[in-house]
């Protein structure tokens, strides 16, 4: 028998404690839902209800979302606290704020004009924070399954860092993979978990990095525009949101606006050769917009066996055709390892089919794309 899902709902509005946990109901799953109206409320709610997710409203009176997700953090770290975010630039650098600091993931706030309007719109946020609780279960069953079946595989080399995992110790026993004579571009491409991994990543590199950085974060509008400029504040290259036309420098991080696609072109230019932004507003793919097969095909293309790519914490497959296609042009491929991901899904799915050339723990992956960036071989 499912072990029920345990949510609790902590908003201030009467109305939204209402619509998310309609939402949550409409899913259909085994769930026990407690609300909460306030952070302090909440606070004492957890120690007896032990829920697995705690959906959390950013802004509220007297105790606000941040602090009580710190609270939560540091008092009841095996819960996974999802923001639920208004739409708006100042909600959208509070969110950043939480997701930087430990929130697994958010959920806008529905707009809609009725009840079923707004409980439809919630359903599949909710979906993806109730998929993010499933996997990480999942995760923990193969973990303890792997380490029952062969206890000496996790002393298998890999790479610093990695996780134990069986597919890792393939990768570790594959054969050589060559790393390009120069690299032009780096690609990133992440998803749950990200805003977090990559305020750990990317104020660490180098401010002589030599190539331009695009990253693909899965996040609507608004929302990539609060995570450019939280990391541009932190970092010592230059972060911006990528606009149509934009010349890609080196030494400039450019990340995916929300809801529309992030592609990379090479044009010629009184006979020089540049790398632009190419914005295309087509249908979602993976059922993401921004996605980061989009990306990695237009980077395949453009740039092709000069172009490392890296694929970090995030659910899904997002990423897996688009490395296939730049490793077919000889690039080269990182992958975050198992267990400094969120969720391993995304990098699962490169390592899984065997297009990861080096599994790298987080804290070690900056120095590794500076290293391989900047041309200095081991």
């Amino acid at each position: 028998m499912m072990q029920p899902l345990k949510i609790m709902v902590v908003d201030d509005s009467s109305l939204y404690r209402r619509i998310m946990t309609k939402s949550v109901e409409s899913l259909g799953l085994v769930t026990e839902v407690k609300t909460a109206p306030s952070g302090a409320i909440a606070l004492k709610k957890i120690p007896d209800f032990h829920p697995d997710i705690v959906l959390l409203d950013i802004e509220m009176p007297e105790m606000n979302g941040i602090e009580v997700l710190g609270i939560i953090k540091r008092e009841f770290p095996d819960v996974t606290v999802i923001l639920v975010s208004g739409v708006n630039s100042r909600s959208a650098d509070i969110t950043i704020e939480g997701l930087s600091s430990g929130a697994a993931d958010f959920i806008p706030k529905p707009t809609g004009s009725n009840l079923e309007e707004n409980t439809a719109l919630l359903r599949r946020g909710l979906k993806d924070a109730i998929d993010l609780i499933t996997a990480k279960r999942h995760a923990r069953k193969e973990r303890k399954k792997l380490r029952s079946e062969s206890p000496t595989k996790s002393a298998l080399p890999i790479q610093p860092g990695a996780a134990p995992s069986p597919w890792a110790a393939t990768m570790a026993l594959r054969a050589q993979s060559i790393l390009p004579a120069r690299i032009e571009i780096v690609g990133i491409g992440v998803s749950t978990g990200g805003p977090s991994a990559l305020g750990a990543l990317v104020p660490t590199l180098p401010k002589n990095l030599s190539v331009p950085v695009v990253i693909v974060q899965h996040m609507p509008p608004v929302f990539t525009e609060s995570l450019a400029r939280s990391l541009d504040n932190n970092s010592n290259l230059s972060v911006c949101e990528a606009q149509e036309g934009q010349v890609l420098e080196p030494g400039r991080v450019y990340i995916a606006p929300g809801g529309i696609h992030t592609m990379v072109k090479r044009v010629t230019d009184q006979e020089q050769h540049k790398l632009i932004v190419r914005l295309n507003d087509g249908p979602p793919v993976n059922s993401c917009k921004p996605a980061v097969d989009v990306l990695f095909d237009s980077l395949a293309q453009a740039v092709g066996g000069r172009t490392l790519a890296v694929i970090m914490t995030g659910m899904g497959h997002d990423g897996r055709y688009g490395t296939a296609r730049i490793k077919s042009e000889m690039g080269y491929c990182l992958s975050q390892s198992e267990e400094s991901c969120t969720v391993y899904g995304m990098p699962q799915a490169v390592d899984q089919a065997g297009l990861s050339d080096e599994i790298i723990h987080l804290q070690d992956l900056s120095g590794r794309i500076t290293t391989i960036v900047n041309g200095v071989k081991h």
